[in-house]
């Protein structure tokens, strides 16, 4: 896999000798073309572009026109997009296919809202992988001799060797309610047992997860 932009690409000219307008003029130059490299590169690698978002001294969204001539621009991009994109594979190639009920059901929640498949992560998202079939912990027990290991922490352990250095991922047993009406809110790890589900949640690296 071709390499990934860091989230973080920072531009500056702290150590710049240039003063006043012509260092201003500079660094919008600078944060363009640093914003178009990431951008080339990203793409290259996912084969499709990433959302991303810049910060101008520490103002998100505003105009890269707009930085001081001693200012910092920042571009944030969504390179935990390839994380998302492959846990979904990874989730489906080690689902016991007996049926396919399994594989049919496992589901995406950003920021804690089911979505369609495919959709674009945003640079501040979090991303969570479940499956809600009642017998979803079971499997996790080594249930299925298709999957003697489990399904979601196997899977979680693949994405963490392979972009631990772009996202956090996290994997556990947590209750989710109101599912049925598409609506997941996770509660505190423990309540409810019985009821409880396997999941994996991304998030990019230098952000909290949403509990």
């Amino acid at each position: 896999m071709a390499r990934l932009q860091s989230f973080r690409a920072q531009v500056d000219l702290a150590k710049s000798r240039l003063l006043g307008e012509t260092r201003r003029q500079m660094l919008v130059q600078a944060a363009r073309e640093a914003h178009a490299e990431a951008s080339a590169i990203n793409t290259r690698a996912l084969g499709h572009p990433v959302e991303s978002v810049t910060i101008v001294d520490g103002r998100r969204g505003a105009p890269v026109e707009s930085v001081k001539a001693g200012g910092v621009v920042v571009h944030l991009f969504a390179v935990h997009q390839a994380a998302v994109e492959f846990t979904a594979d990874t989730l489906a190639r080690h689902s016991p296919i007996d049926t396919g009920q399994y594989a049919d059901s496992h589901r995406l929640l950003i920021n804690g809202e089911q979505v369609e498949w495919g959709v674009t992560v945003g640079v501040d998202d979090v991303a969570t992988f479940v499956n809600l079939l009642p017998y979803s912990r079971r499997l996790e027990q080594g249930w299925s001799n298709q999957a003697p290991d489990g399904i979601y922490e196997v899977t979680s352990e693949i994405v963490r060797a392979r972009f631990g250095n772009i996202v956090n991922v996290r994997f556990g047993y947590r209750h989710f309610v109101g599912h049925e009406a598409g609506k997941h809110r996770p509660t505190e790890a423990g309540k409810q047992r019985a009821s409880s589900f396997p999941y994996i949640e991304l998030s990019p690296k230098g952000t909290r997860s949403r509990r």
